[in-house]
C-alpha cells in the first residue's frame, strides 16, 4: 500500500464523520503489506469486519464484494482501498457498497491509474479520476481525484457519502491536499509520472548495467 493512501484514509478518519459499524472490504494484505496495510487500528472504531474474497490474516469475513452479507442499511462506514481494480465488475462493487451503508455513510475508495500488473489474486482495471467518478455514479454526495502526475496520476481516491454533505471538497482533506501539491518536491530526476532523487537514479543505473552485462554473457 503506497504511503499516500494511509494519509488519505487517515485524512477521512479525521475530518469524515465515520460511524461503526465499519466494514473493511479487501482486508487482507497482499505479501510484504502487513504492516502498512493494517488499517483497523487507524480507522479505530468498533465494530470493524475485515471483508475478504480470501481467508487470511485481519478477515474476519471471507465476502463476494459483488454480494455483500450486510442487510440494507446497515453500515456506517465502509473502507475499500486498492481493491476496485481487482475485481470483475467495479460498477456492481460500489452498487453494492451504497446499498449496505446507513444514509449519511461514508465510504473510502482508491485505486490505482499507473500501476504494474499485481495480481492479488486477479488484476483487471486501471481508473482515471473521471472514470473513478463514475464508477461512484450511485452517491449523492462524491469527491474523486487523482495523486501524481496530472496526465497519468499513480492512483485515484473517492469519497462517497450517501445523502447531502454540502462542501465536500478537497480542502476538507488538508493532508491529502499537501501531499498533492508536494507531490514530485525532492524528485529532481523526471521521467514523466515518476520521480526520484539522483542517487535512487544510480542505484536503477548500476542494477540494470549489472542485468545487462550478466545478459551478455549468458549469449
Amino acid at each position: 500500500m503506497r504511503p499516500f493512501v494511509r494519509t488519505f484514509v487517515q485524512d477521512c478518519v479525521e475530518q469524515l464523520d465515520l460511524r461503526p459499524p465499519v466494514v473493511e472490504i479487501g482486508s487482507r494484505p497482499a505479501e510484504s503489506q502487513e504492516g502498512v496495510a493494517y488499517l483497523r487500528d487507524l480507522v479505530g472504531l468498533q465494530p470493524y469486519v475485515g471483508c475478504d474474497i480470501q481467508p487470511g490474516a485481519n478477515v474476519d469475513t471471507v465476502t463476494d464484494i459483488h454480494r455483500l452479507p450486510f442487510a440494507d442499511n446497515s453500515v456506517g462506514a465502509v473502507v475499500c482501498v486498492e481493491v476496485l481494480e481487482h475485481v470483475h465488475d467495479p460498477l456492481r462493487a460500489v452498487q453494492e457498497i451504497h446499498r449496505v451503508l446507513q444514509p449519511g455513510g461514508v465510504a473510502v475508495l482508491t485505486s490505482v491509474m499507473f500501476m504494474p500488473v499485481h495480481a492479488h489474486p486477479w488484476d483487471f482495471w486501471r481508473f482515471t479520476p473521471e472514470g473513478f467518478a463514475h464508477v461512484m455514479a450511485p452517491f449523492e454526495t462524491k469527491l474523486a481525484f487523482g495523486y501524481g502526475m496530472d496526465v497519468l496520476p499513480e492512483g485515484v481516491q473517492g469519497v462517497g457519502i450517501k445523502g447531502p454533505h454540502p462542501g465536500l471538497t478537497l480542502d476538507a482533506l488538508p493532508r491529502s491536499a499537501r501531499m498533492i501539491s508536494e507531490w514530485g518536491n525532492g524528485f529532481p530526476v523526471d521521467f514523466g509520472p515518476i520521480r526520484m532523487t539522483v542517487p535512487m537514479l544510480w542505484r536503477r543505473t548500476l542494477r540494470e548495467t549489472a542485468r545487462a552485462a550478466r545478459r551478455a554473457r549468458q549469449r
